[in-house]
């Protein structure tokens, strides 16, 4: 007996968990479509996508700049004692 009140406690909290999973995945449908809604149809966001890009580009440009510095870079010898 113990174990069917366990199993229909499983049971409906997989059934409270499945129902709000899918208000959440609505919700979030609904705020994606009203987004793609508002925006006009004439409306084109390669420009700001291009500029993503670029300043991803120069982000990396940098890093690796700085990598071959660091990597270059000469490191002090010790004095040797004697």
């Amino acid at each position: 007996m113990r174990a069917v009140w366990g199993l229909l406690g499983l049971v409906v909290v997989l059934a409270m968990v499945g129902v709000l999973a899918r208000k959440s995945w609505h919700a979030g449908q609904e705020s994606l479509a009203r987004q793609t809604q508002s925006v006009p149809a004439g409306h084109n966001r390669a420009p700001e996508a291009a500029q993503v890009g670029d300043q991803a580009r120069q982000v990396q440009q940098q890093y690796r700049q700085q990598l071959a510095s660091a990597l270059n870079a000469q490191r002090p010898v010790p004095d040797q004692a004697q």
